[in-house]
């Protein structure tokens, strides 16, 4: 299994079904790690996988 994979904000955002601009704000205020190559942002395989577990730990709002 290949641990360095590399996506870009449309597959991300493919994957977790949201707004490619959802993706891009998350990377920009650094809620989802990533890398900037010049213009390009491109997000660690493993570092979704680590973002994807942590938003299951949070708490729900349960308008309380």
């Amino acid at each position: 299994m290949q641990t360095d994979e590399m996506l870009t904000p449309n597959e991300v955002a493919d994957l977790l079904k949201v707004p490619t601009k959802t993706v891009w704000r998350w990377c920009r205020n650094e809620t989802l790690p990533a890398i900037k190559i010049g213009k390009y942002w491109r997000i660690p395989r493993d570092e979704l996988t680590a973002f994807i577990r942590a938003q299951g730990k949070k708490p729900l709002n349960n308008g309380e």
